[in-house]
């Protein structure tokens, strides 16, 4: 099995510049900021939302924020194909796919306030 990305960054900090195109601290206060605006995102889809399960039911999400916004950042600084990316994180190339394109509307609604 591949080793996560997002925990090699973790362990070895100084390769986060080489990986991602910003270091580690950067990384950390992306992180906060995309954590920010997601939930923002999230409150107002619950506020239009027509609810068949319970709030908190459903399948719980594969991937961690930060792992969302490794993607991203690997697929912005790299250029992978979907399957290579989904390889790196251990998901389907269609749920990297679906990640990236989640996390990059989040990054760009920070980079724009």
């Amino acid at each position: 099995m591949m080793t996560n990305t997002l925990v090699k960054i973790e362990s070895h900090p100084q390769s986060a510049k080489r990986l991602i195109g910003i270091n580690y601290e950067q990384f950390i206060t992306l992180v906060a900021l995309a954590e920010q605006r997601h939930k923002q995102k999230q409150i107002e889809i619950e506020k239009n939302k027509v609810r068949i399960i319970a709030s908190g039911g459903g399948r719980k999400p594969k991937m961690s924020l930060r792992e969302g916004v490794c993607l991203c950042l690997i697929y912005l600084r790299q250029k992978p194909t979907f399957d290579i990316l989904g390889l790196f994180f251990d998901i389907s190339k269609t749920k990297a796919n679906d990640a990236f394109n989640y996390w990059v509307k989040v990054l760009t609604r920070i980079s724009h306030k």
